[in-house]
């Protein structure tokens, strides 16, 4: 039986997410897989646990493209088997910043549809408290990203 394509498209756009987010945590180095199943649940502030079946399957996967390599294996200290650290290639350093450049392009348009418009939409509705509170975290959110812009990008 064939599965709904809502599920497919999810399931989907689920696999492209947890590719980009290891693409993205490997550009800051070296990790082994344990490291980046912690590192997408902080980043994600504990919403994202993927599951080991999901996570080592896609490194496999992103090995096989070319994108990441082994960088090491370590036995000692580790119970019951190994622990392999991996790193972007160049290749995946080329794939990283591709995939960062269109995030880049596309993210604001998110941001706008869900906080902006949402907002309105709920100004629209009568709830003006709500709409100066989100309209207020925009404005913060964004003061903390000129900062950081300023530190990092200048």
């Amino acid at each position: 039986m064939a599965k709904p394509v809502a599920r497919e498209r999810g399931s989907s756009v689920y696999r492209e997410s947890l590719r980009n987010l290891v693409l993205r945590i490997l550009l800051e180095g070296p990790r082994h897989g344990y490291e980046i199943m912690k590192k997408i649940e902080e980043v994600t502030n504990g919403k994202w646990k993927p599951a080991a079946g999901t996570l080592y399957p896609l490194l496999d996967q992103l090995r096989s493209e070319g994108l990441i390599e082994v960088d090491g294996i370590e036995v000692s200290r580790v119970r019951g088997g190994k622990r392999i650290r991996y790193r972007l290639t160049s290749k995946g350093m080329r794939e990283a910043a591709r995939m960062l450049m269109e995030k880049a392009e596309t993210k604001f348009d998110i941001i706008r549809f869900y906080l902006v418009e949402g907002a309105l939409w709920l100004r629209r509705a009568g709830l003006e408290e709500e709409y100066k509170a989100i309209c207020e975290g925009i404005r913060r959110g964004f003061e903390k990203l000129g900062v950081f812009l300023e530190e990092s990008c200048s």
